[in-house]
């Protein structure tokens, strides 16, 4: 959907042909329906901000989410070496994903063992974001979808003005000046729909290149259960509500 269109729950919607796909035949409605906003995020952090290449090396926290299963798999079809943060609850997912290194978050601080990254793909914000910058080598970019927006969130992806660029100067002063002393970039992305990439993402999953990772399907009518799970911050994998037939 159109990001001015985005924000609501409801049995129908009008969406612009071009940003649909078909959906593959492999999957059911349920499963397709965690493809769209967690699928194109991670394609366009990884492929478009982060321009990840056979023999870059890449570090995703938070791997076993909605958001970080795609990513794994992503980064691995894109030739990357990929590092990533799991409870011992959820390895054995992200290891059969693809993560080639995995730091148990509950018993090991990533920045003492990640080092020289290209890049970082934040899913998680906080104290990991800011220490994320530490184990990028200089000139490498840190991409988050958890941080703060900065100035080209709002230019670029928002298509603000003078006063939109300013407050996200300001909000996200601390963190840019945090990637400046480590010699990195520091990028908010702001997701941008996509019926090209989404058909991209569609055929990867015909080929099995490509894994939806579903958690659990809630029903519409306990749609409030499904935000507790989901803020429970233990999913391991998409959460999806399902309209009644």
């Amino acid at each position: 959907m159109p990001k001015e269109s985005m924000g609501a729950f409801a049995d129908y919607t009008v969406v612009p042909e071009g940003l649909l796909a078909r959906m593959p035949a492999t999957l059911d409605f349920a499963v397709a329906a965690g493809v769209p906003l967690a699928g194109l995020t991670a394609l366009q952090a990884l492929r478009d901000e982060l321009q990840l290449r056979p023999g870059s090396r890449v570090f995703i926290p938070g791997g076993a989410g909605g958001v970080g299963t795609f990513a794994i798999q992503i980064a691995r079809w894109l030739g990357a070496e990929v590092t990533t943060t799991a409870s011992e609850r959820g390895r054995a997912l992200v290891e059969r994903l693809g993560a080639d290194v995995v730091i148990d978050y509950t018993s090991q601080r990533f920045e003492d063992h990640v080092r020289d990254m290209d890049g970082v793909f934040d899913l998680i914000g906080g104290d990991t974001l800011m220490k994320s910058f530490q184990v990028v080598k200089p000139g490498g970019k840190v991409v988050s979808i958890a941080g703060m927006p900065e100035p080209q969130t709002a230019r670029q992806d928002l298509g603000g003005g003078f006063l939109l660029t300013a407050l996200f100067w300001a909000v996200s002063y601390r963190l840019r000046a945090q990637a400046k002393k480590h010699g990195v970039t520091y990028r908010y992305l702001f997701m941008h729909p996509s019926g090209p990439e989404l058909a991209e993402l569609g055929g990867l999953i015909e080929e099995k290149k490509l894994e939806p990772v579903i958690d659990r399907v809630f029903p519409f009518a306990d749609i409030a259960d499904a935000f507790v799970h989901l803020e429970s911050g233990h999913a391991k994998g998409k959460i999806v509500v399902q309209m009644p037939a």
